[in-house]
């Protein structure tokens, strides 16, 4: 990002027309409020988050409009939210100020597990939105100012530069990433009979699979991650450092993280490594098959809004998928 474009003037605002749909949404989650001064918030969340969101699809990046906390009714009740999910990348915040504004605080509640933070203005006499600039999430000191904001013409380069983003969450709305399918494709690969990948988790439990190639031969191995309901082994914590304090109680996410021939071998290649690090990309678990290993499992819990990474090595291949829970 080039420091350089960081602007104290309205020169790089990007303005964006409040159409009749974006109002009468904003107006809709207000009117769920209990009080008026929720209300205003909710209503000034909605209309940063929805000009964001149009403003990005303008430009071709991929977005979820209803995957984020704000557009959980629960949520939004008790937490000032104004979240918008870039898909395969993680959650941008939308901060709203009124036009004549030039800094807004964080609420303490929003975390670095923010891909980073747009400053919208709202002039609601205009029926206008003005982005007004972005941050990083390692720019973040509480709050955000014009002076300190990063041009708009550098956040698509910044947002291609964040590592791909699995949401295990979303996967509970039967919202998947590319590349996840479920487990019987593996039972269509070459020469593997279905009944050698039949579930051996209940049907409640969520599962999807990804095959990865080793190398120029051919040969598959499926990374396979299912979000089961209860579990009756003991299962590792991720960090009790990381959790992120909310206003609504969520649950513990149970996660068994697998690996498995994807093709007609019976067992793992010897040496495949396989490495699980916390989201400060400390190694939590690192593992090596032997001879004869039919998989790999890893027992986790995690809580909503942890991130972990996945990674696998077999000689010079290396996989890496980055999950946020």
């Amino acid at each position: 990002m080039n420091k350089n474009n960081q602007f104290p003037t309205e020169d790089w605002s990007i303005p964006v027309p409040l159409t009749s749909e974006i109002l009468h949404i904003a107006g809709q989650f207000a009117k769920q409020q209990p009080i008026a001064t929720k209300a205003q918030q909710v209503y000034l969340n909605t209309l940063a988050v929805c000009a964001v969101n149009n403003y990005l699809r303008i430009l071709g990046i991929p977005t979820n409009l209803t995957a984020g906390d704000s557009w959980n009714s629960a949520v939004r009740l008790v937490e000032d939210v104004a979240d918008l999910w870039i898909i395969g990348k993680g959650s941008l915040e939308c901060r709203p100020i009124l036009s004549g504004s030039s800094t807004c605080s964080i609420p303490p509640l929003i975390g670095l597990e923010k891909i980073g933070y747009v400053m919208v203005e709202i002039n609601q006499e205009y029926q206008q939105a003005i982005l007004r600039g972005f941050a990083s999430n390692k720019q973040l000191s509480g709050h955000l100012s014009v002076d300190n904001l990063n041009s708009l013409a550098d956040l698509p380069v910044y947002l291609n530069q964040i590592r791909p983003l699995v949401n295990l969450s979303q996967w509970l709305r039967n919202i998947f990433e590319t590349g996840w399918e479920t487990i019987e494709i593996l039972g269509k690969q070459p020469n593997q009979p279905a009944l050698a990948f039949r579930s051996k988790f209940k049907t409640n439990n969520l599962q999807r699979c990804k095959l990865l190639e080793l190398g120029h031969k051919g040969e598959l191995i499926a990374l396979i991650v299912t979000i089961i309901s209860e579990s009756k082994s003991p299962l590792l914590r991720l960090s009790s450092a990381g959790s992120k304090a909310t206003g609504v109680p969520r649950s513990n996410i149970n996660l068994v993280i697998e690996l498995k021939p994807g093709s007609s071998q019976c067992y793992l290649p010897a040496n495949l490594q396989l490495i699980l690090l916390d989201e400060q990309q400390q190694a939590i678990i690192d593992t090596k098959t032997k001879e004869c290993n039919p998989h790999i499992q890893l027992d986790l819990t995690a809580e909503p809004g942890e991130h972990f990474t996945i990674k696998i090595l077999k000689g010079d291949v290396t996989f890496t998928e980055n999950f946020i829970v």
